[in-house]
């Protein structure tokens, strides 16, 4: 009805929201369909630079993840702190928004800006299936971070022993504690 009667959807809250992405943040499937095909604003970022593709990804909401992407959504949009929808979407452990995006060409090693890698926080937080999917994606499995830790070095220093084994099993570097 408000769409009917010209109600401005792309209008943001004084907090910077707009109703695109309050509705991708609460999984509204058809509502984010109805957004969209009304030309709602799917660039649109917040003044965090957190996008609605970001919150979809943090919320684990596939379904809407897979509009957004439908319909040219940047894959690789960054927060202001570089934090991408794919390391949001790995840290979260959302397994499946994991593999929508990769399938989706996501940048599989674009790092935030302390250069955590994805697989970075998926071996910090122990997560198999995502660790999983990352290194059979190819992910950069001794990427170092700003402070030098490998994600190997994280894995041991948690104690997941399951991630340790399999960053063994597809060769981390098990010396390797810095990029040189």
């Amino acid at each position: 009805m408000l769409i009917n009667n010209k109600a401005d959807i792309n209008k943001c809250r004084d907090t910077g929201e707009s109703p695109l992405y309050i509705t991708c943040y609460k999984g509204h499937t058809e509502e984010v369909q109805m957004l969209i095909n009304n030309k709602a604003d799917i660039i649109k970022y917040r003044d965090t630079g957190s996008s609605s593709l970001y919150i979809a990804c943090y919320k684990g909401h596939t379904e809407v993840v897979q509009i957004l992407i439908n319909n040219k959504a940047d894959i690789n949009k960054c927060r202001k702190t570089g934090s991408s929808p794919l390391i949001i979407a790995c840290q979260k452990e959302h397994t499946e928004v994991v593999e929508m995006l990769i399938n989706n060409k996501a940048d599989i090693n674009k790092c935030d800006d302390e250069e955590v890698s994805p697989l970075y926080i998926a071996c910090h937080g122990g997560y198999n299936e995502v660790v999983q999917v990352l290194i059979k994606n190819k992910s950069d499995i001794n990427k170092c971070r700003k402070s030098g830790s490998s994600p190997l070095y994280i894995t041991c220093y948690k104690g997941h022993t399951e991630v340790v084994q399999m960053l063994i099993n597809n060769k981390a570097d098990i010396n390797k504690y810095r990029d040189t």
